[in-house]
């Protein structure tokens, strides 16, 4: 299900596990609308969502984050996105440019693959005139 991402991130806030849950549930629900229009594709498992029991964040849970954008992107339209980042274990965290610029390319990414989907003309008709044989 879709949740507004959070595109104000500043310095100092910090990323929580609704964050990570948001962004992997963001992520997974645009690709199931993408998959409406486009044909499948790559694109990488994310796992279940956190608990605060699993309070700890890894730099590849990240860079799958990044690498879904990108897979996304491939997959369906090159939607400017900015350029993806790799994060390393025992590096600096994911900054919050960077999660403004995951969840800003999420929010655009969803919005222009709903406005597609409505976009999509229809013609109503009745096959066979609506006569049964």
């Amino acid at each position: 299900m879709w949740q507004q991402p959070k595109t104000d991130w500043q310095a100092g806030d910090y990323f929580n596990v609704q964050d990570y849950n948001r962004i992997k549930g963001n992520l997974n629900e645009i690709r199931a609308q993408a998959l409406t229009l486009w044909p499948d594709f790559e694109f990488e498992d994310m796992g279940a969502d956190k608990t605060y029991q699993d309070y700890s964040f890894y730099a590849d849970e990240i860079n799958r984050f990044e690498a879904n954008v990108d897979h996304i992107c491939a997959g369906t339209f090159p939607f400017a996105v900015g350029d993806r980042q790799t994060f390393h274990d025992n590096q600096p965290f994911v900054g919050w440019q960077e999660l403004n610029r995951i969840e800003s390319a999420c929010l655009k990414i969803y919005r222009n693959i709903l406005g597609r989907s409505k976009g999509i003309r229809r013609l109503s008709f009745t096959l066979n005139g609506g006569a049964f044989e």
